[in-house]
C-alpha cells in the first residue's frame, strides 16, 4: 500500500503509466496494461479521489482521458517528470492520444520504452537536432522504443499531417541524420490516416530514408494491439514483424507504388534511343478491305461518294 495516499500496487502502476505519457485515453492504459475497463475505471476513480490524477471527456471515441496533477507525479515517483499543464490544451490531448496508442502497443508486447517526457531528462543524449529558420533546433520524438537491449531504440512518432511539407521534409532529414549517427535504430511514424501515411512516405523517400530504417503506417487499434503476442527480448525477425509494415501493407504499398512508376517506365523505355522497334509495314489486303467497308456503309445508308475536291486556280 502507497502510506501517503492509501494506494495499492496496482493503482500506482496505472498512476506511472499515465505520468509517464503525460495525457492518454483511459481504453488506451486498458489494452496497455492488459486491463479490464471495469478495473480501469475503479483505479482511476482512486487515483482522482486521492488528488493524483485530472480527468476530461473526449469527444472522439476515445473515452475519458486522463493525466496526472503535480501530486500525483510525486506520489508515483516520478519527480522528475514535469507535471501537465491542466487542463491541458485539445491540440494536446489529440497529439497525446494518438502517443498514449504507440506506448499501449510497446507496452503490451513487453518492450522497454521511454516517453519524451522522460527523454527530456536526458536531453543532450536523446535530442536530434533539425535545420530550421533560426538555424537549428533540437526534437525528441514521442516515444524511444527499444527493440532490443543490445541496439539503439527505434524512434516514434504520432503524426496527424498538419505540417508544411517543406517543413516536414526537414524534420524527416533530422530523423535521416539521427540514424545514421547511430543515436537510433529506425524511425517510424504513427499516423491518423492512410493518406497521412502516404504523404509522410513520400517524404521520407525525398529526405533519403528507405524501407530499412523508416516505415510509416496507421495507428494500430485497441484490437489489433490486443492482438499481438509478447515479444521476446531476443527475437528481432518478431520485433520486424510487428513494428515494420504488416505484409498486407507492404503489398499494398508496392502495388500503388508498381502503379505510380509503370506508366513513368513506360515512357522511358519508349524515349531510349535504339529501343523503338520499328512500325508494322501496311499491309494491302487491310487497305481493300477497310475501303470495301466503307464503300458498302455509303451504300446502306445512302449516303453519296465523297466528290473529289477541285484544286485552287490563281
Amino acid at each position: 500500500m502507497n502510506k501517503r495516499a492509501g494506494l495499492g500496487p496496482g493503482t500506482v502502476r496505472v498512476g506511472r503509466f499515465v505520468g509517464r505519457l503525460g495525457v492518454v485515453s483511459l481504453p488506451a492504459v486498458q489494452v496497455g496494461l492488459d486491463l479490464d475497463e471495469r478495473v480501469v475505471r475503479r483505479h482511476a476513480a482512486k487515483l482522482e479521489a486521492a488528488g493524483w490524477l485530472g480527468r476530461a471527456r473526449w469527444v472522439w471515441g476515445e473515452g475519458s482521458v486522463v493525466w496526472l496533477t503535480g501530486t500525483g507525479v510525486q506520489g508515483a515517483g516520478l519527480g522528475g517528470v514535469r507535471a501537465v499543464k491542466s487542463p491541458p490544451a485539445p491540440t494536446t490531448i489529440g497529439h497525446s492520444v494518438l502517443v498514449g496508442w504507440s506506448a499501449a502497443r510497446a507496452e503490451h508486447r513487453g518492450r522497454t520504452w521511454k516517453s519524451a517526457r522522460e527523454l527530456e531528462l536526458d536531453r543532450e543524449r536523446w535530442a536530434a537536432p533539425m535545420r530550421c529558420e533560426r538555424g537549428y533546433a533540437e526534437q525528441l520524438p514521442d516515444l524511444a522504443v527499444w527493440l532490443t537491449p543490445s541496439t539503439a531504440p527505434a524512434a516514434v512518432i504520432a503524426e496527424s499531417g498538419g505540417r508544411r511539407e517543406d517543413r516536414q521534409k526537414v524534420i524527416l532529414e533530422g530523423w535521416r541524420d539521427a540514424i545514421w549517427s547511430g543515436r537510433y535504430a529506425v524511425v517510424r511514424y504513427d499516423c491518423t490516416s492512410p493518406s497521412v501515411a502516404r504523404w509522410i512516405t513520400r517524404l521520407a523517400k525525398k529526405a533519403g530514408l528507405t524501407d530499412a530504417n523508416f516505415t510509416a503506417a496507421v495507428q494500430t487499434t485497441a484490437a489489433q494491439i490486443a492482438a499481438l503476442p509478447p515479444a521476446a527480448a531476443d527475437n528481432n525477425d518478431e520485433a520486424a514483424a510487428t513494428d515494420q509494415p504488416t505484409h498486407s501493407e507492404r503489398s499494398a504499398r508496392s502495388t500503388d507504388e508498381e502503379r505510380q512508376t509503370a506508366p513513368a517506365r513506360a515512357r522511358a523505355d519508349q524515349a531510349t534511343p535504339g529501343s523503338r522497334s520499328e512500325p508494322p509495314a501496311p499491309d494491302p489486303d487491310a487497305a481493300v478491305a477497310a475501303a470495301e467497308r466503307d464503300r458498302r456503309y455509303r451504300e446502306l445508308f445512302g449516303i453519296d461518294d465523297p466528290k473529289p475536291r477541285r484544286r485552287w486556280r490563281r
